[in-house]
């Protein structure tokens, strides 16, 4: 995926989001991303390869396997 595409791809997943703290985090990250090392960056670059190659999991599946593991935090 060119650099387009994916800026395009960013922009389309920000307008879904329903959730503001999301949006809030996502500005953090992209006004401290000069603070960021160079190991973090490498990390970061390699998550979001792994999300455009399918290979991330998704939100719900984490939330899902968190509220099992640690089900006592979670109302029931």
């Amino acid at each position: 995926m060119d650099i387009q595409a994916s800026k395009i791809e960013v922009v389309k997943m920000i307008l879904e989001l329903e959730d503001n703290s999301v949006l809030e985090k996502i500005l953090s990250l992209l006004k401290s991303e000069e603070k960021l090392t160079f190991k973090q960056k490498k990390g970061l670059n390699a998550a979001i390869e792994e999300f455009e190659n399918g290979q991330g999991i998704s939100h719900d599946m984490v939330m899902e396997e968190t509220k099992q593991r640690y089900a006592k935090y979670f109302d029931k």
